[in-house]
């Protein structure tokens, strides 16, 4: 009974930061056999990796610079599978509350469902800008550019869970610093990969704080605090 309870409580606090309530009534069946199906396509060794989310985003974004084209139609493709085999269980089981339900910080909840956040942007409507630019889009993923990504999405996760009111602020900041690394490798006028880098880093905003009104537009790039 107590577990109920706390699990109650973990919703309504959770739910403040805009995660719906869905989560409690996760297949872990069904969930754990999809994970280990998409571990085995993407050759990532960890079966829990919501423990450990920044290491599963690191091997699913090493495919976005090192394979180029065939990286990315691999995560893709691994991905479409995943969202198959989980049917109608999706919902329930990809969400920060069914993670913090098996013991995962809050924290490690909601980066690991970011990715997958993410890969919804990635494999659907930015697939196709991916494609066209892949020479320099890859290219961005590796390097000090690369690095400077990973900083700049770790400083705004960091900060927005240690001081949540300062979130939709540093929104803003977390946007343009994604879309300055792709416009510098991609140019001045590449308006679409600018967007790509605005949206992708806004989905993982908003998987905690969909509250933020940060946008992504065309054909300025720009993310914009409205």
């Amino acid at each position: 009974m107590w577990r109920d309870q706390f699990l109650s409580l973990l919703v309504f606090i959770i739910g403040f930061s805009g995660v719906l309530s869905g989560g409690l009534d996760c297949d872990s069946t069904v969930y754990m056999e999809c994970q280990a199906d998409l571990n085995k396509a993407l050759s990532i060794a960890d079966p829990q990796p919501w423990f450990d989310p920044e290491n599963f985003r690191k091997e699913v974004e090493t495919y976005y610079q090192n394979q180029g084209e065939t990286g990315i139609r691999k995560v893709c493709k691994a991905f479409r599978e995943f969202k198959v085999c989980m049917g109608d269980q999706y919902a329930n089981c990809m969400s920060p509350v069914h993670f913090v339900s098996v013991s995962a910080s809050p924290f490690n909840a909601y980066q690991f469902v970011g990715l997958f956040n993410q890969m919804h942007f990635v494999c659907g409507a930015g697939l196709q800008t991916y494609l066209s630019n892949e020479g320099c889009m890859s290219q961005t993923w590796k390097g000090d550019s690369g690095q400077a990504l990973r900083q700049c999405r770790l400083d705004y996760e960091v900060t927005s869970d240690v001081d949540a009111t300062q979130a939709c602020t540093l929104a803003n900041k977390y946007l343009i610093c994604f879309e300055t690394q792709f416009k510098n490798n991609c140019g001045d006028k590449s308006n679409d990969s600018q967007f790509w880098a605005c949206e992708y880093s806004r989905v993982n905003i908003f998987t905690r704080f969909p509250q933020c009104a940060a946008r992504c537009v065309l054909p300025y790039s720009g993310g914009i605090i409205g």
